[in-house]
């Protein structure tokens, strides 16, 4: 007897699901010039019409991919704190959209029920500050953040994609900040400035040694670690060193 049918709004997620995977694929592979509509949809395995009726446009495609990558990391981050950190840059297929069946976050928030706007009740109660710079140091290490950063490189000159991205940029940044501050203790009264200055260092660190790995990276991240624990205790914060 044939399998039954899905149902059409679990197929069309699942073809979705594909072109995400597929389109991350080329990026990583080739690079934003040579992922074509036409590449992705090779890739894929479907029709023309099928991609384009999910995207449209290669710019949205692009915006697709990048809002992927975003919510299954942090999905990863809400749900498994820090030891969500062993899977970073590893399973760059599951950060794609691979495993569309599966949900990649076990008890992770809803999407639907926790807004943009509001920290998700169940993420991680707070962390060392040396945890919170070692995660945020090995996001910026795996495959997502280097598709990530291909998108925003060639959205400088590619108007279309900028159009696409622009709208994601803030909303992303907010998100980013707002789970991380939530691990390192929303009630540390410099919590937020420490942590978009970890952010803001770190990936200039990274950026630094894109074309060739810095020797001296890891005494930034180090030195960063001890920097932050003097900034934090000034306040009295409670989040402690790890020992």
């Amino acid at each position: 007897m044939a399998a039954p049918r899905r149902p059409q709004q679990e197929r069309s997620a699942a073809t979705r699901s594909k072109l995400l995977e597929a389109a991350y694929e080329s990026l990583l592979d080739r690079g934003y010039g040579a992922t074509t509509v036409g590449e992705v949809q090779n890739r894929a395995g479907v029709a023309r019409g099928t991609l384009l009726h999910h995207f449209p446009t290669r710019g949205s495609l692009m915006a697709g991919v990048v809002e992927d990558i975003v919510e299954r990391r942090l999905r990863v981050l809400t749900s498994s704190g820090l030891g969500g950190r062993a899977r970073t840059g590893a399973d760059s297929g599951a950060d794609s959209g691979a495993d569309a069946g599966a949900d990649p976050a076990d008890g992770a928030c809803d999407d639907e029920a926790c807004d943009d706007d509001e920290a998700c009740d169940d993420a991680p109660l707070a962390t060392s500050w040396d945890d919170v710079v070692d995660l945020v140091w090995e996001e910026l290490q795996g495959p997502p953040f280097t598709v990530a950063l291909e998108l925003w490189v060639a959205s400088r000159t590619d108007p279309e994609l900028r159009r696409a991205l622009i709208p994601l940029q803030e909303r992303i940044f907010r998100t980013v900040h707002r789970n991380v501050t939530r691990l390192a203790g929303e009630d540390h009264p410099r919590a937020p400035m420490l942590v978009q200055f970890t952010i803001d260092l770190l990936t200039g660190a990274h950026l630094a040694g894109t074309l060739q790995p810095r020797v001296g990276a890891s005494a930034v991240v180090e030195a960063w670690k001890i920097a932050v624990r003097e900034l934090a205790r000034t306040d009295g914060g409670r989040v402690p060193a790890r020992r």
